[in-house]
């Protein structure tokens, strides 16, 4: 459907004056009240929205273009150099100056290849593919039933979020539509690579076979890695929700696999039902086994916590890490042993056990520390949030410059278990010098001396 150029103009105006307003709204709120969480995020979802419509609009076909969008051929073109200059700020910006729109970093940022590894597949379904499977298998659910479900305000809340969408899932073949989900949301922000976590308890205890739930999805990626170029890669939860025996019956079940698109295990779940220690043996044995092994922890617990998962269950990268600010020996040991963290900043907001606003996050004191970091979302659909906007907000909110985000793209490469992580690096980094000359950042014959 092509659009008159004059109604997309307007539209964006009223758009970019909405989202400024949420913002100095937002940033008005008190720190230290009880209830300015739950009001923060709903000023972030409707935020998030916004800026969801806006790119939108930018992608429409335009009904009746101004003359000065359209370059003409021929030597006679070269009399509309100055209004192509305009047409170039208007569609792609121009971050060279001091204080470029935030839209257009926003542009910037969705445009250029990135990585993502904390990501789990359950949170990346929509509510309209929820809603079809519900229905597919006839469960009643109302559209408020939906929404009292996502209005969650801790960690606890979150996880029977979780457990909500899984809830969907009656037949091993119902989980293709949770990788196309996932599929959606990486395209949507230009993820070349992903590893995404799967947690199999419920499906199992509701009577699922975890061979046939595992080919299934594993046919689904290999189908979207040939027609995409993506590749998607699944790390097995073993749940804290369901307890150490739970967990190694788990590790078992991977350890019966022959699909390369499985490469490890996380330990997720509530943080505070089982320490880390309760789950040494089951990471001894995946990684004798040669899996990769990652753990979350630091999101509801204290240092301690992280120092269990690296030292006694040698995880080789820790999930959100919030708390590991409290012991700058800890710091220090985790940057020494270049031990990454996933960073997922509106996730942590969203739980609010250590960080109640973007700026008092921690990234932004372990960068500057030098510690290996990735970005990441969590849960896109649970937060209303995805890759690009996690990157602006560290621009946004904790003053972290272009270059420091290309290079925090760069560290979430070679945070990724990809067996040729620096050659993936390689062709990411031509694409984004490309994007940069786009953008103004670099001229054409500084990309190609790069």
């Amino acid at each position: 459907m092509e659009v008159p150029f004059s109604e997309i103009l307007s539209r964006i105006a009223v758009i970019d004056r909405d989202i400024a307003e949420l913002n100095r709204l937002k940033s008005r709120l008190p720190a230290d009240r009880p209830y300015s969480p739950t009001i923060q995020l709903t000023f972030d979802k409707q935020i998030n929205t916004l800026l969801n419509e806006r790119v939108s609009l930018m992608e429409l076909p335009i009904l009746h273009p101004p003359l000065w969008l359209l370059p003409k051929e021929g030597p006679e073109g070269m009399e509309q150099i100055s209004l192509l200059k305009e047409r170039k700020s208007l569609l792609a910006g121009d971050l060279s100056v001091a204080h470029p729109n935030e839209q257009d970093v926003i542009n910037f940022i969705r445009e250029i290849p990135k990585t993502e590894v904390h990501l789990h597949l359950e949170a990346c379904v929509n509510k309209e593919t929820l809603k079809f499977l519900y229905k597919k298998n006839g469960i009643e659910v109302t559209d408020q039933e939906f929404e009292d479900k996502y209005n969650f305000k801790d960690l606890n809340g979150f996880i029977q979020v979780f457990f909500f969408v899984q809830g969907s899932v009656k037949e091993a073949s119902d989980l293709g539509y949770f990788i196309d989900s996932l599929a959606d949301y990486l395209r949507s922000n230009n993820i070349v690579y992903c590893e995404a976590f799967f947690a199999p308890s419920k499906f199992i205890q509701n009577g699922l076979d975890f061979d046939e739930m595992v080919e299934v999805m594993v046919n689904r990626i290999r189908q979207i890695e040939v027609k995409d170029g993506i590749s998607i890669r699944l790390l097995v939860d073993v749940s804290r929700s369901f307890g150490p025996e739970n967990a190694m019956n788990n590790l078992k079940r991977v350890l019966g696999l022959k699909h390369k698109e499985v490469i490890g295990i996380g330990l997720g779940g509530a943080e505070l039902m089982g320490p880390a220690k309760d789950y040494a043996e089951v990471f001894k044995i995946a990684r004798e086994s040669g899996l990769r092994c990652v753990a979350h922890s630091g999101e509801d617990d204290g240092p301690w916590a992280i120092w269990d998962a690296v030292n006694l269950c040698k995880a080789e990268r820790i999930g959100h890490g919030t708390s590991a600010i409290q012991d700058p020996e800890l710091v220090r040991y985790m940057k020494e042993n270049k031990i990454p963290i996933e960073i997922c900043v509106t996730s942590n907001v969203f739980t609010g056990k250590y960080v109640r606003k973007e700026q008092n996050h921690p990234v932004r004191y372990y960068y500057d520390q030098g510690l290996m970091l990735c970005i990441n979302t969590d849960d896109p659909d649970i937060f209303n949030v995805n890759l690009t906007y996690e990157y602006f907000k560290l621009y946004r909110f904790l003053d972290f410059s272009i270059e420091e985000l290309i290079d925090l793209v760069r560290q979430g490469v070679l945070c990724t278990f990809h067996p040729e992580k620096e050659s993936l690096w390689k062709l990411m980094e031509e694409k984004i010098d490309q994007i940069k000359v786009k953008y103004n950042l670099i001229t054409e014959k500084q990309a190609l001396t790069v």
